[in-house]
């Protein structure tokens, strides 16, 4: 377990000031190169088009023309899908699965885990959802893990249902890397409140995956047990709506819920003072004998 002073703090390299303002940056640049990609992509097929239209010096005859346009935009649609699936599990590399059999991203020895229950239809957890990893990509040796857990409202099935499944199903063929993956697109593109997005049927050639093995994972009650048995220890930790997260100290076992998608600085706060607290808790060292 990485080792975390008595009184230091977590998030000394941190500036806690200005981070919701970094994180919206950051999603107006991901905004702004998909928007740039469909505009590339729109005024290609354009082109091609035109050149069906007129002959515009392809050599050969209609059915020449039309074969060229279509290889073309087959390799445009191509090199598209590459660089959608280069960015999937882009930032999301030290993940693993706990001998709970949940997923954890980050530091598996660390200090202070995150335990959050989330439904990926929960549009609250969409916006939170770049927190927690926030939180544990800035903290010192990392001292900062999340584990996730499933907890789907009632008011987003079935839709909640089907993207916990779909992301465990992911994960069965692509590891913890498959499931943080798969979240994360999720959230991405769902409308959130139970609808879900349009190109659902689209994942498993996008994660590459079986699609066979995919259908039938999808229809497997042990999917649906291990998503029940996070949403009964959800309920025995008192959660009744999300994100809820839990911060526990695994060095002395203290634990603190925090309900909603509180801030950034809120969760440092939470931690730091539990690292006082052990620290003020903590015997005075005996005097030195003369």
């Amino acid at each position: 377990m990485i080792a975390v002073s008595m009184g230091a703090s977590l998030y000394t390299a941190v500036q806690t000031s200005g981070i919701k303002t970094k994180l919206n940056a950051l999603q107006a640049q991901v905004v702004e190169v998909e928007n740039n990609g469909k505009s590339l992509y729109g005024s290609v097929e354009g082109h091609f088009a035109q050149l069906a239209k007129s002959g515009g010096g392809i050599a050969g005859t209609d059915g020449d023309v039309k074969s060229a346009v279509q290889a073309a935009l087959a390799g445009l649609e191509e090199d598209k899908l590459a660089e959608k699936r280069a960015e999937l599990y882009k930032g999301w590399e030290q993940v693993s699965v706990n001998k709970d059999g949940r997923y954890i991203y980050g530091n598996p020895d660390a200090r202070f885990t995150l335990v959050n229950y989330e439904d990926l239809e929960c549009p609250f957890c969409k916006q939170f959802h770049k927190t927690p990893k926030y939180l544990v990509d800035t903290a010192n040796n990392g001292a900062v893990n999340w584990e996730w857990r499933h907890f789907n409202l009632a008011f987003h099935e079935p839709m909640a249902t089907k993207a916990a499944m779909t992301a465990e199903c992911v994960a069965e063929q692509k590891g913890p890397k498959g499931f943080w993956g798969a979240t994360n697109y999720w959230f991405e593109h769902t409308q959130g409140n139970g609808k879900g997005f349009e190109d659902i049927a689209s994942i498993p050639a996008l994660f590459e995956l079986d699609k066979t093995a995919f259908d039938t994972c999808m229809q497997d009650p042990n999917i649906i047990q291990r998503i029940k048995r996070d949403m009964d220890a959800g309920t025995k930790d008192g959660v009744n709506g999300t994100p809820t997260t839990i911060v526990i100290d695994n060095k002395t076992g203290e634990r603190e819920s925090i309900v909603g998608a509180r801030p950034f600085a809120g969760f440092v706060e939470v931690i730091e003072r539990m690292v006082k607290g052990e620290s003020e808790k903590a015997p005075a060292a005996a005097p030195a004998k003369k």
